[in-house]
């Protein structure tokens, strides 16, 4: 449980209620431990009295209390006599069995409501920790985790790691009151009936169900891991599939995506069976115990003077003292599950921050303006494989710098670096000739838009998804900056118009409407630097035609990087670059590559084969 304890401060949120909780569970737990037995050694005999002759219900007595040990009788000789006259044994035995079990089942609500209160808080809190978490880690991290196993974190290990810190906690605190009731109850009818003392022996069984707990403790904790991370595996599966609707069915792969969706199942199948083989083998061992003391204590009280409603109470006292302990056991393995959902939350909470924000950071200088540089940068996903080697280029305020070079050779690598996705493996980035690592990233990223060949559209309105540009700006400045992007026509024509939701990833739209909505943001953003990742290139030619339109507005007076693999988009830059294995093999205006560099004529020709 000490691995758990950093997170109970979710619990300050909800300690009332928590608390509340916990008092309504030690009342249900003594109402059971001790209540039950005590009703029916006190109810039994009213109604069936030996003989058939009512006497008065003797409750405490001295005289049952003097057969106490004689270290006792300081303390038991002040106990005075309680006992019930005759003319009301009939109402206590009517009255006895509703309130025990109306104050056993108003606290076990109350426990269970109050807790559960507290623990869909806390699974918020925790959920939101881990979301947040994930906000903040570095682009590398997604290259190396799938998203399904992110999703199954998130949404189940963390609902895992809930129960851990409320329920469980919740069993550890009351339970060991029911277990306390009962062995009260078989203390205080050992102290009154010596013939007792063998019940009393029989609860030295308890410390030996320690051992098959410990010993299936550790195979739930092995077998959970490795359920969760299957779990994990079958969530990506399932992921991956939704994501891909249109290649699955265009390619036919229904049948190959069902085969390996059942094959995930039966894996995640076989080790839930594992677990929960281990989980329900310690019910029936600690019940062989229990079995084993029961049988301890008749074996004892065989031949004594104890009556049977005498036997029975004391039967069921100890059953309730067998029973938290059952318990106890189902709380080892759910603890144990616990940790390993931790461990993979923690893999998450505790991933390094390879892009921090300087702990002094810097303002930014230049106002408005940008000037870019890359000083002698090397860097590589895996710093022992360089993805671009030894960049050195400076780019002017306002300037429009194209990439172009196969696929591979390191352009968007280039472009990820300026906002610091990633942070250079040698040498260093520069705007207005602060190195951005000095400054803060949400300096540095408001500077900054980004257009992409795959503009990603929330599920909300397309009022909304233009307005993250700047968050905050007015109903005038959205609608501008979707006029200024070609957006506004077509956003007017639609039935719900601006109010028109997107769809997921901005299905409800076309390819050429999803990028307008884009340079719509990036147009109300008006950074003074502009990233346009292929943003023209899997658009049709009209579409392309109204978005080319709208990004040669955009650029204007702005530093701009394009990658792209059509020439006909950056016939306006004032210089292209062209990568080749990482490196900028040349660079200058369209006519003095075309001349002098082989691997730029061969791209453009490849595309002008007239030429």
């Amino acid at each position: 449980m000490k691995r758990f304890f950093p997170y109970y401060r979710h619990l300050r949120l909800v300690v009332w209620p928590f608390a509340g909780g916990i008092v309504c569970g030690v009342i249900h737990g003594i109402a059971s431990g001790f209540g039950l037995p005590f009703m029916v050694s006190k109810v039994l005999p009213a109604l069936f009295p030996e003989g058939g002759v009512v006497r008065p219900l003797v409750i405490f007595s001295n005289d049952q209390l003097a057969r106490a040990p004689g270290w006792l009788h300081p303390l038991t000789s002040k106990i005075p006599d309680v006992e019930v006259p005759v003319e009301h044994i009939l109402l206590l035995a009517l009255l006895l069995p509703p309130v025990t079990f109306a104050i056993r089942g108003l606290s076990q609500f109350a426990n269970a409501y109050l807790l559960n209160y507290a623990g869909i808080r806390v699974l918020e809190r925790v959920r939101t920790d881990l979301f947040a978490r994930i906000q903040s880690l570095h682009l590398g991290f997604f290259r190396n985790h799938k998203s399904g196993d992110l999703i199954s974190r998130v949404s189940g290990d963390t609902a895992i790691v809930k129960n851990v810190i409320v329920d469980v906690t919740n069993d550890i605190l009351i339970q060991p009151f029911t277990l306390l009731g009962g062995v009260c109850y078989v203390t205080f009818m050992a102290i009154q009936k010596t013939d007792t003392l063998g019940f009393l022996a029989s609860l030295l069984v308890l410390p030996l169900a320690v051992l098959p707990i410990r010993f299936v403790g550790r195979k739930v904790l092995k077998k959970s891991r490795s359920m969760l991370n299957q779990a994990g595996e079958l969530n990506s599966v399932l992921t991956e599939s939704i994501q891909s609707p249109r290649e699955i069915r265009a390619y036919g792969l229904e049948r190959r995506e069902i085969e390996r969706f059942r094959a995930q199942v039966r894996g995640f199948f076989g080790l839930q069976l594992k677990v929960i083989k281990y989980e329900k083998m310690l019910s029936p061992l600690i019940e062989l115990f229990s079995a084993a003391g029961i049988t301890f204590a008749i074996w004892q009280i065989y031949g004594g003077s104890l009556d049977q409603n005498s036997v029975i109470a004391l039967v069921t006292a100890l059953y309730m003292c067998y029973a938290p302990l059952k318990r106890l056991g189902d709380l080892s393995n759910r603890v144990k599950q616990g940790e390993s959902a931790l461990a993979r939350i923690e893999e998450v909470l505790h991933a390094p921050v390879e892009v921090p924000s300087p702990a002094r950071p810097r303002p930014i200088p230049g106002g408005h303006d940008a000037a870019v540089a890359f000083e002698n940068v090397t860097f590589g996903y895996d710093p022992a494989r360089p993805v671009l080697r030894d960049i050195h280029i400076a780019v002017r305020p306002g300037e429009t710098v194209a990439l172009v070079g196969p696929s591979g050779s390191g352009k968007t690598t280039f472009i990820n670096l300026i906002p610091r996705f990633y942070d250079v493996t040698a040498g260093r980035v520069t705007l207005n000739g602060l190195d951005i690592r000095e400054a803060t990233l949400a300096d540095l990223r408001s500077r900054i838009a980004l257009v992409s060949q795959q503009p990603i559209l929330f599920n909300d309105t397309l009022h909304n998804n233009i307005a993250l540009g700047r968050p905050g700006a007015s109903r005038e400045e959205i609608r501008e900056a979707a006029r200024r992007a070609h957006a506004a026509d077509f956003i007017e024509a639609l039935p719900a118009k601006w109010d028109t939701l997107a769809g997921e990833r901005g299905e409800h739209l076309s390819g050429g409407q999803r990028q307008r909505v884009a340079i719509a943001r990036a147009f109300l953003r008006d950074a003074p630097i502009l990233i346009l990742d292929e943003a023209t290139s899997a658009l049709d030619t009209e579409s392309e035609a109204q978005v080319q339109a709208a990004l040669d507005e955009l650029t204007r007076g702005k530093t701009t990087f394009i990658i792209a693999h059509r020439f006909s988009t950056i016939r306006n830059a004032t210089r292209i670059l062209v990568f080749e294995d990482g490196r900028i093999t040349a660079a200058g205006t369209h006519a003095e590559l075309h001349a002098a560099s082989p691997a730029y004529k061969i791209l453009h020709d490849l595309q002008s084969p007239s030429k």
